[in-house]
Order: C-alpha cells, then structure tokens, then sequence
C-alpha cells in the first residue's frame, strides 16, 4: 500500500516538475483557499456572530441579501481568477524553455527570452507574496473608510486580514519557488536579478513574523471568545434568577405592574437595557434605549432555538437573553440586553501589540544575525570568484555551532585548497604553455611528416626510373642497331619522370614555405591588448584585394561593444581569421557575386568570431578529418596546412576552441570562440 503511495506520489511531483505553469497555477489556487477559509471560519468568531444568521439568510433584511457562504466563495473566486491569470500572463513562455534554450545557442533574441525568463523565476514569488499581503489590506481599509466604519470590531477585521494574507502570503512564496525551481535547475542560471528582490534578513523575518501574528492572533481571538462566552453565562443566570426572584417577591398581575418592577431592577452596566415582548409579540422599548433591528429580530425569532440567548448585530459586544413570564394569566417574555465589553480584553490585546512589537523586533535582529554570516561567507567568495582578493588569506571567525557554522569551516578550507590551487597553477603555467606548444609543433611535424611522405616515394621511383634510362641509354651507344629513333623515346621518358620530380619537390618547397611562416608564428609572440574594432577592421584591409579579385561580397559587422578587449597576438589571430576567409573564397570555386559573412559577437564570457559562406561545403569524410590531420579540399593547390595551424594557434596562443557547421552544396560556417579575460 505504502509503494503504491509512493509511486502516486512520485508520479505528481514528476508532473508538476515538468508543468511549471499548471503547479504555480494550483499552488497559488491552493494557498488563497486556504487563506479564504481560515478567515472564514475566524472572522464569525472575532465579530460575534449569532448562531443560526450564517447562510440561512435570517439577516438578508439587514445585508446586501448575500449569504456569508456566497461572500467568501465570491471572493475566493475572484482572488484565483485574478491571480491564475496574471501568472499565466507572466510565464506564457515557460513552456518553450527546451525550445529557447536550444535556439539561444544562435539566437540572440531567443536568449534574451530565456534571461526573461530566469528573472520572472526569481522574481514571480517575490511580486506575489508582496501582493497577497499588501493588497488585501489596503482593499478592506478603503472599503472600510468608504463606509465610515471605525469601530473596534472594523479594525479587529482589518488585523486578522493582515495576519492572514501574511501566512498565505509565505505559503505562496514557498511553493511557488519550488514550482520554478525546476526550470531553474533546467536552465542551469547563473544570473541573480535584483528586481524587487529581499535580502535574506527580509525573508527570513517575513517568513517567522507571519506565525507569530498567527500565533498571536489566534490566542487572541481564543481568549477573546472564551471571555465572551463565561460572561455571557453569568450574566444569563444572574438576570434570570432576578427576575424569577422579583416576580416572586412582588406578585406582578398586570403588564403596567412588571414595568414598575423592571425600572426598580439593578442592572449590571449602564449599558445594559431591559425590554418586553408582550403576548401579540410586540417589542416593548424602555426608557428609549436604542436597541436594534437584528437584536429585535434574533429576540422574537431565534432566541427560543438557542436556550433564549439572544445576539446583537455582528460587531457589537451586545447579547441578551429571554425569559419566559406569566403575568395574571398573560404570557409575556422579559429580554435583557447586556453589555459583554471589559477592560481586560482591551488590555489582553494591547499585551499582544507590545508582545508583537517584542517579537518583531527579536525577529528581525534574529533574522539579521543569520544573513550577516552567510552574506559574508557569500561577499567572500564573490571576492574568490572574481580574483579581487589575490592573497586569499581573508580567513571567517567561526562564531556559531550550527549549519552556519560548519559553512564557514567549509569557506576557510576551500579558501585555502584554492590558495594551493592558484599557487601550482601559477608555477607550472608557463609549463603548461609550453607543453601545449611543444604539442602542436609535434602534431604539425607529424602531419608534415604525413603529407611528405607521399611526393618523396614518388620522387625516389622517379629517381629509379631514371636510373634504368640513364643506364638503358649508356648501354645503348655503342650498338648500331639502336636508331636515333630510339635515344629521342629514351629522352622523352627521362623527361617525363624529371617532370614529375619537379612536380613533387615544388609540392615539398609550398610545405616547407608554409611550415616556416606558421612555426615562426606559434614560436614566438607579440602578446599585446587590441579591440575588437582593430581586429575586424585589420582584417577588412588585409582580405579587401582578394576578395575584390574573386568578385565576392564580404557582408562583416560588430555585434557586441567595438572597445571590448582582448589579450595576445594580433597578427596571429588576423592570420586565422583570414585563412578561413580565403577558404571561403576557394569555396564558391571561382562563382561570382557570392557573399563571406564575418560577425565579432560576445556573452560576457567568450568573443565569437564567425566567418560563413554557401559555397560547396564538406564531405563527411573531410569533416572527420579536419584539425586532426592536413587535409585539402583545394586539390593540388593547398597543402592543408592552413586549418590545421589556424587550430593550433587559437589553442596553443589564446586558449580558445574553433568549431565548425558544413553541409554539402550548401556552405561552411566557422566559429574562433576567445574567452575575456
């Protein structure tokens, strides 16, 4: 039973993972129904309520002729509708999140989309819990100023509104954070958004203060209405023992008689009010005391079906009770209106104010100690992730024995491992360069060694050949029998096989001419600052004449800042850049009036250099093979050595990456990614 359970309950959590918007949508849903319904059941207790006037429309005569239930379910609906639908509004995109997250890797604005996103995911519970607490209240004390009620009772509504919000409010917030947290997880942020952001002090007392004023409240309101309660019970048998006793002592027998009888009665309050019912039930005021309708209504309606206790109109600290009389013969009924307000529940709530302030303060220096400590453990490892503190030395006082405390040890000892880290890397850095160097050298010694391979077996037959010609023709001069004829075809082979040397070492003399610009490059720098700006235009000046020559077009923009810097050899990465541009030129294989695209573009991170055309693309064979090895797709005119050094450069010299995007018959595109330093 208890897997089943489990898996049911799996089952929810995956979906509601995966359907970010339909959890936020049911969580918010959730959370103000139970805020509507906690009021619900409170609000009744804290204005008096008299029992049987709730949903039976007893008091439709004195309201707007709507129920209490109908009341609350109006307003629920309404919060949930205007909610749902500003969260809908809000993360309409929320379902495109693997869609935009994959187009982001080319698109610009799509990326733009996903950070909207990550902000709305940071932000959404923060906006809602700041509404759900504010609004509501704000709402009931202009209603309530608009209609000018100012009575305890209004401002009691006002308090257990606040209070309530308060915790719907934190409960909002937390499951809300854990709606979005999935897509957070899925998006793998990095960012922090400080739109309408709380510091962790603020979320902190926001989240214990809303149980206090719950905590507070209620004991309030339990006290109030247990007060209420033993009061009434006093008053109850206390006037109805008086007035049995009276009537038993002064023998009443007409209606004028009980009158006299009741003026001389001792009431308990000034505020307390003695009233007849006579027998064609009609409502009998003394000394004009003002009484009202729904008192007059409960008395002659209800007060039999609840032991003839009478309530007043909600608000008020007024009950009553009936007591039954037989006057000569004549049954009347005696009410007594009395008064339950005291001092004590005056001073019991004003206790809670100050006890509220106690605990709000407490709170808040609470809440404050515990982000101090964290908020400097996280200021310090800003301080690591941006190398603004060299020395690593800024060591945190262990100050508590919790989760708190062990996360400081923990800062301290990763401080110090990074510290060890930054010192073997500092030493073995240059050895590491010049490993990578040493390592691209050797690769290229290797292709070289590949590619040389092939023209010098060729050049050693044609050697051979030649040989057997040269002793062919040697053997052949002393004998009559070989004509001239035939020393002009012995001739004619030993040129064919000079021409293919020829070939072959002219083949050998481009590697060789190429391997020495391109090791002279990779062996030494000229390590310098130079913009963005000065590459793109460099390189424009430089491949201008070229791609002039091959009547192509060379659409180049800037799309990041022009100023932006980066760090090593500018004629090294011009050289890069302008090799893939000469290969796009090979590319469209001598077709005019065709377009090269060179964009700079950035994140923050890398600079991306991007250099496409649409002309004959890449085999798959020759995508395999490409920066492994010297490959050609030019035919006898490259050697391959252009790629693969371009590689090595932006590897060995920049630490960066080239990739690649080609297709058949439909164009290449190339990315130099360069990290900022």
């Amino acid at each position: 039973m208890k897997k089943k359970k489990s898996k049911v309950l799996s089952k929810i959590s995956q979906f509601f993972s995966k359907n970010a918007r339909f959890a936020a949508c049911f969580y918010f849903a959730f959370t103000i129904f139970l805020g509507v319904l906690l009021t619900y059941y409170l609000i009744p207790i804290l204005l008096n309520y008299g029992p049987g006037t709730i949903n039976s429309g007893f008091d439709r005569d004195f309201s707007s002729g709507i129920t209490y239930l109908m009341q609350f379910t109006l307003i629920y609906l309404a919060l949930t509708a205007i909610g749902i639908t500003f969260i809908l509004l809000e993360t309409k995109d929320f379902n495109k999140v693997d869609l935009l997250k994959h187009q982001a890797k080319t698109d610009k604005e799509a990326q733009k989309r996903l950070d909207k996103i990550v902000a709305k995911c940071l932000t959404l519970p923060q906006y809602i819990f700041t509404i759900i607490v504010i609004l509501p209240t704000i709402i009931m004390s202009l209603v309530f100023r608009y209609l000018k009620f100012t009575s305890f009772a209004d401002v009691k509504v006002i308090l257990i509104i606040f209070t309530i919000s308060t915790l719907t409010a934190s409960l909002a917030y937390i499951f809300l954070r854990g709606a979005f947290k999935s897509i957070l997880i899925r998006l793998n942020n990095m960012k922090k958004t400080n739109k309408l952001s709380f510091n962790l002090t603020a979320t902190l007392m926001f989240q214990t203060s809303s149980l206090v004023l719950v905590c507070l409240f209620y004991t309030f309101l339990l006290i109030y209405s247990n007060n209420m309660e033993d009061k009434s019970n006093l008053l109850k048998s206390h006037y109805s023992y008086e007035v049995y006793s009276l009537i038993e002592t002064t023998s009443p027998n007409s209606l004028k008689e009980l009158e006299n009888m009741l003026n001389d009665m001792e009431l308990m309050s000034s505020n307390d009010a003695v009233f007849i019912i006579d027998e064609n039930n009609k409502f009998l005021n003394f000394n004009n005391v003002e009484v009202s309708d729904f008192f007059i209504k409960y008395a002659l309606e209800l007060s039999d079906k609840h032991d003839n206790h009478v309530y007043d109109y909600y608000g008020t600290e007024n009950q009553g009770i009936v007591i039954p009389v037989d006057i000569g013969g004549t049954p009347l009924k005696v009410v007594i209106r009395y008064d339950l307000s005291n001092k004590y529940l005056t001073n019991a709530l004003a206790n809670i104010l100050i006890i509220l302030i106690y605990a709000g303060i407490s709170v808040y220096f609470f809440s404050n100690s515990v982000s101090k400590e964290i908020s400097l453990v996280a200021k310090n490892m800003k301080e690591i992730a941006h190398r603004n503190s060299n020395e690593l030395s800024n060591r945190l006082a262990v100050t508590s024995n919790d989760e708190i405390g062990d996360l400081v040890i923990a800062f301290n000892e990763v401080q110090e491992l990074t510290k060890q880290y930054i010192n073997t890397i500092q030493n073995n850095q240059q050895i590491l360069l010049e490993q990578e160097r040493l390592a691209s050298l050797g690769q290229m010694i290797g292709g070289i060694a590949h590619n040389m391979k092939t023209p010098i077996m060729s050049i050693s037959g044609a050697a051979e050949g030649l040989t057997e010609l040269v002793g062919e023709y040697m053997a052949s001069i002393n004998n009559p029998q070989v004509t001239p004829e035939d020393h002009k075809d012995i001739a004619k082979d030993m040129l064919e096989w000079i021409t293919k040397i020829k070939t072959h070492t002219s083949y050998m003399s481009d590697i060789i001419t190429a391997v020495k610009g391109q090791a002279s490059q990779l062996a030494t720098s000229d390590y310098s600052e130079f913009t963005v700006y000065d590459l793109y235009k460099k390189v424009d000046i430089l491949i201008k004449h070229e791609i002039k020559k091959a009547l192509l077009t060379l659409e180049g923009d800037i799309e990041c800042d022009p100023t932006l810097t980066l760090h090593g050899d500018i004629n090294n990465l011009i050289q890069v850049v302008i090799n893939l541009i000469s290969n796009s030129i090979q590319a469209y294989q001598g077709v005019p009036n065709q377009k090269i695209l060179f964009k700079i573009n950035t994140d923050n991170k890398n600079v991306y250099i991007v250099v496409s055309d649409f002309g004959c693309g890449m085999n798959e064979e020759t995508k395999s093979k490409l920066f492994k090895e010297m490959i050609t797709t030019k035919g006898k005119n490259g050697t391959g050595l252009g790629l693969y050094m371009s590689y090595s450069t932006i590897k060995g010299k920049f630490g960066g990456d080239i990739s690649f995007i080609s297709e058949e018959n439909v164009g290449t595109t190339f990315t130099i990614t360069i990290p900022i330093k």
